[in-house]
């Protein structure tokens, strides 16, 4: 078993092999070079991956691989175990980086998703929120596209994803009501527009932020936690197809890091940040949504 001292970080990166999940293990590092506090879960659905990306860092001491893929519960069982059996059972900082677009425009695609997107984060804290030890922080990396496509649906939605009083349940029928809805071609009639791109991805992270929110404001007794969910920016990544204009994956990681580096006064928990900014959960800004649009062409483009 690995040994963590009080003064040590227990972190855990989900997604990070590659893309902006590698890029945060990178910024961690650094910082354990500066203060050697940090030690490191790199959190790889593909071990074979996860290997590679632990080679291309020079294999330390400080950074171990976890294999884990948050669409799977029995995966996350699993990592939750190993982390209990190895690293003594208490985590400080989770990163919920994992993240996928849907394939196609099927159901099986984006029910897919979900599994990743919404539910995984969410089983997944639900494991490991248990073991986050007092002051601990998590990170839900969620994305613009959630606000702006709740710009775009009907009022009642609206509402419903950004009540103060929304719980897990309420949000868990939102998510299965618009699955159900995309499954039988209503959802218009329910109250979603469908001319948006990536439509069903900006619902998942729309649902994320919600989830964040909801989340932050549980009693988890004699722990103060702190939980944030965070824009990266559109980044040269896979899952961008590194498409024109994005901006590198060492940016999004900046993004991220700002919620587990500011001090939490400085903060409002639960909320939406991206750059040190606080962000809106709905987004009316036309100037935005035609960057949006500009950016899901560029990046259907480059497939």
């Amino acid at each position: 078993m690995s040994s963590i001292t009080k003064q040590q970080r227990l972190i855990l990166v989900t997604g990070a092999n590659k893309g902006i999940g590698f890029e945060v293990v990178k910024k961690f590092i650094q910082q354990s070079s500066s203060n050697n506090n940090n030690v490191i879960l790199l959190g790889s659905r593909d071990l074979k991956r996860g290997q590679d990306a632990l080679q291309q860092l020079g294999s330390l001491s400080n950074v171990h691989i976890l294999e884990l893929d948050t669409s799977s519960k029995e995966s996350i069982i699993r990592a939750t175990n190993e982390i209990k059996e190895k690293y003594g059972g208490q985590l400080d900082v989770i990163i919920n980086n994992a993240g996928i677009l849907p394939k196609d425009n099927t159901i099986e695609s984006t029910r897919e998703m979900f599994a990743t997107n919404y539910y995984g984060v969410k089983i997944l804290n639900e494991h490991l929120i248990p073991l986050l030890r007092n002051n601990g922080h998590i990170a839900n990396v969620a994305s613009g596209a959630g606000p702006i496509i709740l710009g775009c649906v009907s009022k009642d939605l609206q509402d419903k994803y950004t009540s103060s009083t929304l719980t897990v349940e309420q949000l868990d029928c939102l998510v299965e009501d618009f699955l159900s809805a995309f499954e039988s071609n209503n959802l218009e009639k329910v109250g979603y527009k469908t001319d948006i791109p990536y439509l069903s991805y900006g619902v998942s992270k729309a649902a994320l932020i919600a989830m964040t929110r909801i989340a932050a404001r549980q009693d988890y007794g004699d722990k103060n936690l702190f939980i944030y969910s965070v824009n990266p920016g559109y980044c040269s990544t896979d899952l961008s197809n590194h498409g024109q204009g994005a901006r590198p994956a060492e940016l999004g990681a900046d993004s991220i890091l700002y919620v587990i580096n500011t001090p939490h006064e400085e903060l409002e928990n639960g909320a939406f940040y991206q750059d040190g900014k606080k962000l809106p959960e709905i987004c009316k800004d036309e100037a935005t949504l035609q960057k949006y649009l500009n950016i899901t062409q560029s990046i259907s483009k480059a497939k």
